[in-house]
C-alpha cells in the first residue's frame, strides 16, 4: 500500500455529507505512515464530473484503474483502518498525485 495507489474503499458507514459505500480511494498518506501504521489517509474518488471543484482533480478514464471519467475529492479525505481497502485498482499517475497532494496541504494549511 503506497501513496499513490487507487485502491476500492469501503466507506460505510457514512453520516450525512460524507461520501459512503464502496469507490475508489486515492492513498495520499506518505510511505511511512501507510508501511508502518494500521491507518492511512485517502481522498475518495467518484465518477460524478459533473462540476470540478478548485478542491478536487479530475481524472480521466484509463488512469489509475478507474473505468469512467472521475474526480478526488481532497474535502472529503481521511484517515482509515486498512481493513476498509477492498482491492487495488491501480496507480494514479505523478502528475495528478502531485496536484493532489498539493491541494490538500492547501485545504489544511494555517493562515
Amino acid at each position: 500500500m503506497n501513496q499513490g495507489d487507487v485502491y476500492l474503499v469501503n466507506l460505510d458507514p457514512a453520516i450525512q455529507t460524507e461520501v459512503g459505500k464502496k469507490r475508489p480511494g486515492l492513498i495520499i498518506s506518505i510511505n511511512a505512515m501507510n508501511h508502518n501504521s494500521p491507518r492511512l489517509i485517502i481522498a475518495p474518488i467518484t465518477s460524478g464530473v459533473g462540476k470540478i471543484y478548485p478542491f478536487e482533480v479530475l481524472v480521466p478514464a484509463g488512469v489509475g484503474g478507474l473505468e469512467k471519467d472521475s474526480k478526488i475529492m481532497l474535502d472529503q479525505m481521511r484517515s482509515l483502518d486498512k481493513r476498509r481497502l477492498v482491492k487495488k485498482i491501480g496507480i494514479i499517475e505523478k502528475d495528478l498525485l502531485v496536484i493532489a497532494c498539493t491541494i490538500a496541504q492547501k485545504l489544511i494549511s494555517a493562515g
